[in-house]
């Protein structure tokens, strides 16, 4: 099977490392009946420009409301132009799902659910099914598409975004700017760039060399700007390399726009812009009010344009990129309308099947699981308001309904920052199907009983000696006991200051107790983060969940019981200390001006390049089947790309799919061990097997030359396929 997401690119010299790659690397196979609609769509938004007044111009490039006052609940809006027959654009965030502030929405799995799925198709389906709501509840524009790298593996916004690696991150989130834009909803994509941390995040200087830049943290920006072709991309609070995101030359101009070739718009993240003429000249379109400091408003931009320090052919660029994306994407001709019917069931069923493809079976002794409900009489299920619902992250990444309840503060959270807690009212999702209900559905016969903290107004309070000691003597009387553990993050909670579980505190104690009670443990994780687990040698199986979404208890349930068998894979590395980390620095202090000092060498290329055994590694996912690779064969092309094929085997006894991995090690100056440089997710029968080929680009096996500010073609280097990067199969070159 070619893996047709990532065609080769056609170099225009012969093959040797003084070559360089070129932007087709990226492009898809309809680029030219994109190309041409671009091109109409510029046209016509032209014409636009001329007919509009200034005062129309300047009401196209700053948001009229701030966030508390959009309508329908969302982050912005931008008023149109009833006489030339532009509408309203209305904007709301959506990473999963619409965080409406006063309208319904189904709650999606977390982002970095989607990327432990490893599926394409998923991404793409996922990006179609949110943004459906979206337009009916009269929202044109998405403000998903969060792609900053988990550099941080305590990054409190870790959940919202797409794993480590930016062949994999650009690569899903293309695909779900694809699929919203099908549906004519703008997409975003963000934070661009740098931002991957909270601490600090509202004006730290992040210093990354250009080449490690280049490599890994503009890279998924790039694959997604280049294939997914978004509408707008969000430029981050922070500074880079000395300048603020949103007024960086370098970034917004001479990358993005002039490198790049990308025709939308830039917007700011809220609050993010810091001057009216130099935001303008260095490459932002459209700044996002969130009151009182804002820079892009009417009378500051005539000023400028009065003074001489923004031109108004700068001005028209502006406005002409956001009534291009409009048109291209069909907003302008067909608006979104508020009002419009969801089918929330579904999309309930929906979100149940994103996490059924998420989750990670990390540890299955003696089969363990799946378990047979037939032969469990007694069930223990404790922890992690397991009888209630299921957990989601804070911030502008969750969705705003349904909710329980409320509680005062942060609920028993200790974090670095405290300011989301209004904005996370109750991170405990209420649902229909919560795991006890679930896990009684599926086990009718057993005696189902939960133990453990029910208190809602303070959820994340410590576990009591008591509750501890009651859920043990629970475990010892039953067949299997099921502890759930949670690990809460947020926007604006600043990052973890450790992975290991201490909201609420306990848990590892709570786990400790159960296991020694009863040697049939089974420990269900629901995080946005990697997570410390002391406790991992004295429980027989563990389960990531990460933050499920509202069909989670279900999914949970059905994985446990083997009514679906796991097939989700690592898009983070999950150390076995916090000092492991690339980011750790003494007493895990963060940075507010964080230098990337570990360069090419972060997430699994760190623990490659270093020789560190991690907990579990960056790929890894086990199944309820066994995989064979056999038959490695590679060759070059032509063009310069590499054909590696090979064959996976289900040997085992029941159907299942696998995520046969691709990594090259480069060989060059300064490159990590390996690199990941493609994947295919395979489903087979037992007994069944397919014949996989993965095509590497040039793109793929290139660096990024500092001496010549370009990519450099780099042939040979040793081809490494394998179930996870460092479970490697086979081998060659």
């Amino acid at each position: 099977m070619r893996d047709t997401l990532w065609p080769a690119a056609v170099l225009a010299a012969t093959l040797c490392t003084s070559v360089y790659a070129g932007n087709a690397d990226f492009n898809s196979p309809g680029d030219a009946a994109d190309a041409f609609a671009s091109s109409a769509a510029q046209r016509r938004a032209d014409l636009l420009v001329r007919k509009m007044t200034l005062d129309e111009k300047l009401q196209f490039i700053h948001s009229q409301y701030e966030m508390s006052k959009v309508p329908g609940g969302g982050a912005g809006y931008i008023q149109g132009v009833p006489r030339l027959g532009i509408p309203d654009l209305n904007m709301v965030d959506s990473a999963t799902g619409s965080g409406s502030t006063s309208l319904a929405s189904t709650t999606f799995p977390a982002t970095i659910a989607v990327a432990a799925s490893w599926d394409r198709r998923l991404s793409y389906d996922y990006g179609k099914q949110v943004a459906i709501q979206l337009r009916a509840q009269g929202f044109g524009m998405g403000l998903a598409g969060g792609t900053n790298l988990a550099r941080e593996p305590r990054g409190g916004r870790l959940f919202e975004y797409l794993g480590e690696d930016p062949l994999l991150a650009g690569d899903l989130l293309a695909e779900r700017t694809l699929a919203t834009q099908r549906q004519k909803v703008i997409a975003t994509i963000k934070h661009y760039a740098g931002n991957e941390q909270e601490h600090g995040r509202m004006g730290g200087n992040t210093q990354i060399d250009e080449r490690t830049l280049r490599e890994l943290y503009l890279l998924p920006f790039e694959i997604a700007a280049k294939r997914g072709q978004p509408g707008s991309v969000m430029c981050s609070y922070n500074r880079l390399n000395g300048t603020y995101a949103c007024e960086n030359n370098h970034l917004l101009n001479d990358v993005l726009k002039n490198e790049w070739g990308f025709q939308g718009q830039v917007q700011s993240d809220w609050g993010a812009a810091h001057s009216t003429a130099a935001s303008i000249n260095a490459g932002l379109d459209e700044e996002e009010d969130v009151g009182p400091s804002v820079y892009l408003t009417p009378a500051a931009v005539k000023q400028a344009i009065s003074n001489g320090s923004v031109s108004t052919a700068r001005l028209d660029d502006m406005v002409r990129r956001k009534l291009a994306v409009m048109i291209r994407v069909g907003v302008m001709d067909d608006p979104a309308k508020a009002g419009g019917t969801i089918d929330f069931a579904a999309a309930n069923r929906f979100a149940q099947g994103v996490a059924e493809q998420s989750i990670v079976l990390l540890k299955n002794d003696g089969n363990q699981l799946p378990l047979v409900a037939s032969a469990l009489s007694r069930i223990a299920v404790i922890g992690g308001h397991a009888d209630a619902a299921v957990l989601s992250g804070g911030g502008s990444g969750n969705t705003r309904d349904p909710v329980t309840g409320s509680f005062a503060g942060c609920g028993g959270l200790t974090f670095g920052s405290s300011t989301g807690c209004s904005w996370w009212r109750n991170p405990w999702l209420k649902v229909d199907v919560p795991i006890v209900a679930a896990i009684r559905a599926l086990a009718p016969a057993a005696q189902v009983t939960f133990a453990g903290n029910s208190d809602q107004q303070s959820p994340f309070r410590a576990y009591t000696q008591q509750e501890i000691d009651q859920a043990a003597a629970l475990a010892g009387r039953s067949d299997v006991a099921i502890v759930v553990v949670a690990q809460a993050a947020g926007e604006d909670f600043g990052e973890l200051q450790s992975l290991s579980l201490a909201n609420p505190s306990n848990q590892d104690a709570l786990v400790e107790a159960v296991a020694r009670a009863n040697p049939h443990t089974i420990v269900v994780v629901q995080s946005g983060n990697p997570v410390l687990m002391p406790w991992k040698d004295r429980v027989s199986a563990i389960v990531e969940a990460w933050y499920p979404g509202e069909g989670g208890g279900k999914a949970i349930a059905n994985v446990l019981f083997g009514a679906v068998n796991p097939s989700g894979k690592l898009p983070v590395t999950f150390p076995a200390r916090d000092e492991d980390s690339p980011a750790w620095r003494q007493g895990g202090a963060f940075e507010n001006d964080p230098v990337y000092a570990e360069k090419l060498n972060m997430g699994y290329r760190w623990y490659d390049a270093r020789n560190i055994k991690p907990m579990y590694e960056f790929g890894y996912g086990l199944s309820y089947t066994h995989f064979a690779y056999s038959g490695l064969s590679v060759s070059r092309q032509r063009d310069g790309s590499l054909s590696v094929a090979f064959t996976v085997r289900n040997d085992g006894r029941v159907a299942g799919a696998e995520t046969p991995q691709v990594y090259l090690g480069v060989p060059y100056k300064d490159e990590p061990p390996k690199r990941l440089v493609g994947w295919e997710k395979i489903r087979l029968n037992p007994g069944e097997a397919r014949h996989v080929r993965v095509t590497v680009s040039p793109r793929m096996q290139s660096v990024w030359d500092t001496s010549r500010n370009g990519w450099k073609f780099v042939p040979g280097g040793t081809v490494y396929v394998g179930a996870s990067s460092r479970d490697i199969r086979l081998q060659g070159s």
